[in-house]
């Protein structure tokens, strides 16, 4: 059971795992909402006033995504911030709950997910120091030829029988697709990737090794290639920052 736990938070497959949940419960809320709705009209549901524009309902814009992205991100630190003022909003638009007392009952909250983060952080920790030596010593110097930007639209860039060494992705509001799987990529090979509300898609060969450098906010960067067993098989570092987007690696 412990091994089971552990992998909900590991970074590969506890991604999956916790991407299922996430939908699971958006999934059951919706089928919650349209039940409740249902209860209204059929005798043998025992509720008939059900609405979900009850006080501070507003509030829900805020809950509801926090769990959501919460699940699916558990290091984050924002989405507990903006969970806590959804509750507050709404706890404080309710008969009984005055804002002072909806305050006291966030922060008590507050405290308990602190604790909780500090009991739990180990699970998501890795190597951090390794990794940020391994990207230190090796400098991108993607000059204006290997630059790829994207504004407003969709490219694909397909780099078959071509010798790779590095490149810049710009992407923003559209979708860039990087090909890599023609590609001779030398030793090392370094990308660097930013995206802004839209996707990056970075598709590469079987025979490499992928050390990534991630870095999101309101975005995801995923990682589904598998790195070669080959001890000769060249290494690509790819820093990857994205913000209310998706940088995705196959």
């Amino acid at each position: 059971m412990a091994n089971v736990n552990i992998s909900i938070f590991n970074a590969s497959r506890g991604k999956r795992i916790r991407k299922g949940i996430a939908n699971a419960f958006l999934g059951l809320l919706v089928i919650a909402v349209g039940v409740g709705y249902l209860g209204n009209y059929l005798d043998f549901l025992p509720w008939e006033n059900f609405t979900l524009f009850f006080p501070g309902w507003g509030a829900l814009f805020l809950i509801v995504p926090s769990i959501y992205f919460f699940i699916c991100r558990p290091t984050s630190i924002f989405w507990p911030i903006n969970f806590l003022g959804g509750v507050l909003i709404l706890l404080a638009n309710q008969d009984g709950y005055e804002f002072g007392k909806a305050a006291a009952i966030v922060l008590a909250v507050a405290i308990i997910f602190v604790g909780l983060r500090i009991l739990l952080i180990p699970l998501f920790r890795r190597s951090k120091a390794k990794k940020k030596e391994k990207f230190q010593s090796i400098t991108s110097h993607a000059d204006g030829e290997n630059s790829y930007t994207v504004r407003f639209g969709e490219r694909t860039v397909d780099m078959n029988g071509q010798s790779f060494s590095s490149a810049t992705l710009n992407n923003a509001f559209g979708q860039l697709n990087f090909d890599l799987r023609g590609a001779l990529i030398e030793d090392p090979a370094v990308i660097d990737a930013r995206c802004s509300f839209g996707e990056i898609d970075i598709l590469l060969p079987a025979n490499v090794k992928v050390e990534l450098n991630p870095s999101s906010a309101f975005g995801e960067v995923a990682n589904h290639h598998t790195n070669s067993s080959d001890p000769t098989a060249p290494t690509l570092y790819i820093n990857a920052d994205c913000s209310f987007g998706e940088i995705e690696i196959r």
